[in-house]
């Protein structure tokens, strides 16, 4: 790790970037990655009851290559509404094969929203599962699907186990140049696009973050070059395909690495994910705070007997939670992670100590409390001012500037966005936050989460906390407070909170005072709630916080 002007964090940018195999297409890496795995179980669907190998997989993949080649022959972009499982790992790497754009579809977001999306990526089609349109629908009732829904199980029987049995008699017999070559798999990726993410909506209309090849292939080379995945790693698979975080992980490092995962196909199925960890042998979860709590509460130390570690991200670990988790399962470490869509999506995360050293792994630093972790090889952070954007030192907090080869390629026909997030190379995260002097990486928040009152900036995470804290509440496994603010005359914002139960505003005002909060966090304006919003991930949705507390 260089400090460049004592300003820019740099982790061997320039030799990362260099680095060969990030030119190359998913689908051919995919084939090399599975085809060198083929004897190897690869994934165990606990949600489908199904095991398949490498092999298998490469096989099915093949014969789903052609079904889409045929079958969309002028379509540049494929829709794809499939959870994490079995059947959405192969036709992400299928439509990979033939060429073409991968769009995964949240089917849990509303019908305007839905529609917002595939008219973005002019998606005509729609590779699912028919129950998965039946549950959605009765939900949704308008939900776009498309003209042409196609369901991947009727896809499978119409290709039938011979054609099937045809691939994997060449899988069995040809090395993975030859394979590549024999079914005409793309090699070169680079900046072409790959597929097409969705941002959250946390914050308004999702917007359509273009990733290249060279994008989540770099990701996934950052992800094996921290070290993290040792051998015999078992990952824990249950995030949503149609976020960057489920599709990096669970589909391109899985199978270009050769990367075992137990599937299960939502995370809100605490019970299933339980027993599919403990049948499956997970050693490694990638997960939210959110759905940590739910297994922390429900789980025992049996269900955990092979897990070795989680890694928590998309939003802040509760004050307390980690100790909490540790004491009850001793033997499997809780890390902190931070990454975000534009990145695609990993940028850093905490490392449990004794992992070796490696090509761009040089000491042994690990884990440091409070932090998300050392920014990752092959990338440059640095901290800039609010308000003028001048580089400050490292300690001092301000907006997360980030540069790497993983930087998503902008956002689909949307320049101006596009240049308000990228200048210069650099991805502004919108983050606040300050790195150590060893680049140790410290989120203190969005910058949309924070007012300016009276010249202080007052985190709303923070006084969440602090709220849900003083009415006990902090260990529920839904949120009962949000805080936002609203235009202010007077004081130009104004603080106001979302509860999900009765407080009376002199009692909050106390309580908030006994925990020695100063008289700028006093919120004056409470807003009785049926619930929090919501999304997903399990993350607060700040645009309908925002439009609640305008009201």
């Amino acid at each position: 790790m260089k400090l460049i002007d004592g300003k820019v964090f740099d982790n061997q940018y320039e030799e990362f970037s260099k680095l060969g195999e990030l030119d190359e297409n998913l689908a051919s890496a995919a084939v090399r990655g599975m085809s060198k795995n083929s004897s190897k179980e690869l994934i165990f669907d606990y949600s489908l009851k199904m095991r398949m190998n490498g092999g298998k997989a490469l096989a099915v993949a093949l014969a789903l290559k052609d079904y889409i080649s045929k079958n969309f022959p002028n379509e540049k972009r494929i829709g794809i509404v499939l959870p994490s499982c079995l059947p959405g790992f192969l036709v992400n790497i299928a439509v990979q094969m033939a060429g073409k754009t991968s769009v995964n579809i949240n089917f849990t977001m509303g019908s305007s929203a839905a529609k917002a999306c595939l008219r973005k990526t002019e998606i005509k089609s729609i590779i699912g599962s028919e129950k998965v349109r039946q549950k959605v629908s009765e939900r949704s009732p308008d939900f776009p699907w498309t003209d042409n829904f196609l369901d991947i199980g009727k896809i499978l029987k119409s290709i039938g186990k011979a054609r099937i049995a045809k691939k994997l008699i060449a899988v069995s017999l040809l090395p993975s140049w030859a394979l590549i070559k024999l079914f005409r798999i793309p090699t070169r990726g680079g900046n072409e696009e790959a597929s097409i993410i969705f941002t959250s909506g946390s914050e308004g209309e999702p917007k359509a973050a273009v990733l290249t090849h060279r994008n989540l292939i770099s990701n996934v080379y950052q992800m094996k070059y921290s070290e993290i995945l040792q051998a015999g790693v078992t990952l824990h698979a249950n995030l949503p395909l149609f976020h960057s975080f489920g599709q990096t992980i669970q589909v391109w490092l899985s199978a270009i690495l050769g990367v075992r995962q137990v599937s299960v196909q939502s995370p809100l199925e605490v019970q299933a994910n339980l027993e599919a960890m403990k049948e499956g042998g997970s050693s490694l979860m990638i997960s939210t705070p959110t759905f940590l709590r739910s297994y922390y509460k429900k789980g025992t130390s049996e269900h955990f007997k092979s897990m070795k570690m989680v890694i928590a991200g998309a939003e802040k670990t509760p004050d307390g939670f980690m100790d909490m988790w540790c004491a009850k399962f001793p033997n499997v470490k809780y890390l902190d992670g931070y990454g975000l869509t534009e990145a695609s999506p990993v940028v850093c995360v905490n490392l449990p100590e004794g992992l070796p050293t490696g090509r761009f792994r040089k000491d042994a630093s690990g884990t440091r409390p409070k932090s998300v972790g050392q920014i990752f090889c092959g990338m440059r952070a640095k901290v800039c001012d609010p308000e003028s954007g001048a580089a400050l030192r490292a300690g001092e907090t301000g907006i997360l500037h980030l540069q790497s080869p993983s930087i998503f390629a902008g956002y689909l026909n949307q320049p101006d966005l596009t240049e308000k997030k990228l200048r210069d190379g650099w991805l502004d995260t919108g983050d606040l936050a300050f790195l150590d002097e060893d680049g140790y990486l410290y989120i203190k928040g969005r910058l949309s989460r924070f007012s300016k009152i009276g010249g202080e900036m007052i985190p709303h995470s923070t006084l969440e906390d602090v709220i849900a804290k003083a009415y006990g509440v902090e260990e529920s496994d839904v949120p009962m407070v949000a805080v936002g603010s609203k235009i202010d005359e007077n004081k130009g914002e104004a603080l106001v909170v979302l509860a999900a139960f009765d407080i009376d505003p002199k009692d909050l005002r106390k309580k908030l005072v006994d925990a020695g909060l100063p008289n700028l966090w006093m919120p004056r304006n409470i807003v009785r709630v049926e619930k929090i919003p919501v999304l997903s991930t399990g993350k607060l949705d700040l645009a309908a916080i925002r439009r609640e507390c305008a009201k």
